[in-house]
């Protein structure tokens, strides 16, 4: 039996159709039909042969409706499948609406802008903050509309209410780089609305715009003040129209309850504020303020293209009591979000406070693992009467496990929970095998992506929650399996179009607030970070090699041209001893990126941060011959002929001055560590007569450091690939399963339940340092997981063509997991018993794969494929404990 599912639009100014298919019976056909909500067809397709169908590109719709689409699907046997499709928003045509914002004057701005000044406050945050602000207005309808969308935006966070009914989302709306580009929401609120008065509540916080972003934790980054705009659109059944916009008729105050809310030192609540009855016709506003219009224009808004953060699930905490007599509430687990209390009796006047971390120390007692300035991660509540309070903050979030409780002596689990937030994106992976601390692993990669995509991809989900470009290209691919992230990351990627420099440079962090710039060494001048900026080339490329759609690669490359322009540019600096050189040194000096501050192969585990001094001109070449030859494949799947060919000359430019510059005679390198080794080998620029021996340097690395790996943040998510590739499969499963302290099993041992920014975090005797627990980029191994482990692979792109190929070598007893690719789900199991191997394969209509067990070749399977044969596997005690 044959069904359809997974049907998704992404609307905006395209309108793309996807959907999957699971079963027998191959699709032959499709015919979309889209209607609005009186039922009126706007768009047929009309029956199309074609088995295709993920990002069916759709004509413009008219402006400013709700849309519902229909899909019929002929299958091989010629039967008719059909489902309909989630209902979707078309963009809003004419704003009415104006810009609002409060005339206030803020608290000074007290921030540090040097990284090294950065110290916790002392003063409170109550005197460092600003409150919230709330607006309102009342109107009147003589009937009920029949159709009513709101279209919402902010330079802020923002909260909208109808009649006391919230109809927007979390934290709306979202990050993006607001000098050129603000998303804005629409919902449908027909239901929420009264013949007669009516009432429209926002409530207007810092969010992104104005907070203390980033790792300095500097506010006002886009502005000094707030602002929000609304237009409540209404259309009756006689074919009226009407409007209720943000204007001066609105009322705003900033005497609400929240006294402050920042994301990231937490929010003040005080009970005794609220405004009682301000979401009902009647309330009394006449100390209100009226707002000042701003005349903005609304050339940055654009209708958001991926999901709104929600709350994906709760958890009840358990209680602890640490040595030191705190009150401690456990997660269980490293999540992003906020903790709630229910029916806590409180005598008037009474602060409670949650203080969120991600660790205890070595004796099981609270620790802030998270330092600097405005990084609190604490709410408070101040209650205002005596007896039963509930309260859950709304206007900030953290990230953390455990919460430390003041003020309260409350410690009956049932009157807590913890609320876990996300950017909802269908999980794609899935992966068991018979050793549970794989499986673990498999958990906390997928928990790490979780936390840090909240809007935008980050690199931690509290110390920072910035979108650094190489934490996200070196972890795209594992978050290709793990999640359908394309349009997450496509949205991303406008942003990053949108702060590439004139010159083509791309900045470290999308987006890139001002303060950013205060993290430069002195004397400075260079945007381009090899490794990061080459974001701007590797992460389309890794979506099209997933998603298949060339259209991704056709978007971005004119900021890919312009970025490796600029990286040529820096080429062509010269260093600084460069009269010094022979003539032969110095004909390759142009192929060479040593001139500008590098992190190199970052964090090493043997040099941490001088990783950055050892390795930076070495790996940012190595990058350069990385992009160029991506650039060149690039160029080639468009049809830009020429210049795939300029690019592969440049490549191969690039990798002989490297050679020249960077290697020795005996196959070995100047800088002497395995990143540098692995990112050679894995960009294929190592001469073929030094390959043997830089490969023998290699492992007698890998063997001095005790079987335990030693690469950065670029070179590892090629470790395991790379030896894998060159037949030292033992060598990758003595890395993979290595439980010593640097390796991904040392963390689960330790019980990590998130993957850590340093593999250190803990030390043996379980000391915490005070890093992130939570940073997705080590999880990039999850890569390796799907693609060797449980045999998922492809020959082109967008997994039409697979390749199953399960490593049975491991010691593994079993394995067993899905791919849920944009065909539909490619399920593999395999078992050992004694010496025979069990392979079952489930493929989705119209992919075929090449199965490959041992020596063993079946060529262009359909559906569904069992065999048992010989295992010729060696067991391997380190996979079996």
């Amino acid at each position: 039996m044959t069904k359809l599912y997974d049907l998704k639009v992404v609307s905006g100014i395209d309108v793309h159709f996807s959907w999957k298919l699971v079963g027998e019976f191959d699709q032959v056909s499709y015919q979309i039909e889209v209607n609005d909500s009186q039922n009126n067809l706007l768009w047929d397709s009309e029956k199309v042969i074609s088995e295709e169908r993920h990002n069916i590109l759709a004509p413009g719709f008219p402006s400013e409706k709700r849309l519902f689409w229909n899909l019929t699907i002929e299958l091989s046997d010629g039967s008719l499948l059909t489902a309909k499709g989630p209902e979707f928003f078309s963009q809003i045509s004419d704003w009415q609406a104006q810009w609002i914002e409060p005339e206030r004057i803020r608290k000074p701005l007290i921030d540090k802008k040097k990284a090294w000044e950065v110290k916790k406050f002392e003063k409170d945050p109550i005197e460092r903050l600003d409150a919230p602000i709330y607006f309102r207005k009342e109107f009147e309808l003589k009937q009920l509309p029949m159709e009513a969308l709101i279209y919402m935006s902010a330079r802020g966070i923002y909260e909208v209410w109808i009649n006391s009914h919230k109809v927007s989302s979390l934290f709306a709306p979202g990050y993006t780089s607001y000098q050129k580009h603000i998303d804005y929401q629409v919902s449908s609120v027909a239901n929420y609305l009264n013949v007669g008065k009516n009432v429209i509540g926002l409530v207007l916080a810092d969010g992104w715009y104005t907070g203390k972003i980033e790792y300095i934790g500097v506010g006002q980054q886009y502005g000094t003040e707030n602002s929000i705009i609304s237009e409540l659109k209404l259309n009756y059944s006689d074919g009226s129209k009407s409007s209720i916009f943000t204007d001066d008729s609105f009322k705003w105050t900033d005497q609400g309850p929240q006294k402050y809310a920042d994301l990231y030192v937490g929010e003040y609540y005080k009970q005794a504020d609220e405004l009682q009855k301000w979401l009902e016709p009647g309330f009394d506003d006449s100390r209100w303020e009226k707002p000042v219009i701003k005349k903005y224009g609304y050339s940055e808004l654009t209708l958001q293209t991926i999901p709104e953060i929600i709350e994906s699930r709760t958890i009840r905490p358990t209680i602890i009591r640490t040595p030191k007599g705190e009150l401690v509430l456990d997660a269980g687990e490293v999540i992003v979000g906020y903790t709630s209390f229910n029916n806590i009796l409180l005598a008037k006047n009474n602060i409670v406070s949650l203080e969120h971390s991600e660790t205890l120390d070595e004796n099981g007692n609270f620790l802030q693992n998270i330092l600097g300035q405005n990084k609190e991660q604490k709410d408070y509540y101040e209650s205002g009467q005596d007896g039963a309070h509930s309260w859950k903050a709304s206007l900030t979030f953290h990230g953390f496990r455990y919460v430390k409780i003041e003020g309260t002596m409350d410690c009956d689990p049932e009157h807590y929970l913890i609320h876990v937030i996300v950017t909802p994106m269908k999980r794609t992976g899935f992966f068991r095998t018979s050793d549970e601390r794989l499986n673990k692993l498999q958990e906390n990669i997928v928990r790490s992506q979780e936390g840090n995509m909240i809007s935008i991809p980050t690199d931690c989900p509290q110390r920072e929650r910035t979108g650094w470009t190489g934490d996200m290209q070196v972890y795209a691919p594992t978050a290709c399996y793990e999640m359908d992230v394309e349009q997450f990351l496509r949205h991303w990627l406008e942003d990053m179009k949108i702060e590439q420099h004139e010159d083509g440079q791309i900045p470290q962090v999308i987006p890139c607030p001002p303060s950013h710039d205060y993290m430069k060494p002195d004397g400075e001048d260079a945007v381009n970070t090899a490794g990061w900026s080459d974001a701007a080339i590797i992460v389309p490329w890794r979506l099209y090699e997933f998603y298949g759609d060339i259209k991704i690669l056709e978007d971005c490359y004119d900021m890919m041209f312009r970025y490796i322009k600029s990286v040529e540019n820096r080429l062509g600096l010269l260093p600084e001893n460069y009269n010094e050189m022979s003539p032969e040194q110095q004909a390759y000096q142009k192929y060479l990126w040593n001139t500008d501050f590098q992190f190199g192969d970052w964090l090493m585990p043997s040099v941490g941060q001088e990783s950055a001094s050892i390795t930076g001109n070495e790996v940012a070449t190595l990058m350069v011959v990385m992009s160029t030859d991506l650039m060149s494949k690039i160029c080639g799947v468009i049809g830009k002929l020429e210049e795939q060919n300029y690019y592969r000359e440049l490549n191969q430019n690039v990798k002989a001055a490297y050679v020249q510059e960077y290697m020795n005679s005996d196959g070995t390198m100047t800088s002497d560590y395995q990143g540098v080794y692995i990112l050679a080998l894995a960009t294929e620029t190592i001469p073929e007569n030094l390959k043997k021996n830089s490969i023998a340097r290699l492992k007698e690395l890998i063997a001095k450091n005790g079987d335990c790996l030693d690469t950065g943040f670029l070179s590892v998510p090629y470790l395991l690939p790379v030896l894998q590739e060159l037949g030292e499969l033992e060598l990758a499963h003595r890395l993979l399963f290595q439980d010593k302290c640097p390796s991904w099993l040392y963390e689960i041992k330790m019980g990590a339940t998130t993957i850590w920014e340093v593999w250190d975090a803990y030390s043996e005797k379980g000391v915490p340092k005070a890093d992130s627990m939570n940073h997705f980029a080590f999880g990039c191994v999850g890569e390796y997981l799907f693609r060797t482990i449980l045999g998922i692979d492809q020959r082109g792109v967008g997994f039409k063509n697979v390749v199953i190929k399960p490593d049975f070598t491991s010691g593994l007893r079993y394995a067993d997991g899905q791919f849920d690719s944009i065909w539909g789900p490619i399920k593999v199991g395999w078992e050992i018993v004694a010496d025979e191997v069990t392979l079952s394969v489930e493929l989705p209509p119209n992919v075929s794969a090449d199965i490959v067990i041992n020596d063993q070749v079946f060529e262009n399977i359909t559906h569904n494929f069992n065999h048992v044969s010989s295992s010729q596997t060696k067991e391997l005690e380190i996979a079996n404990k």
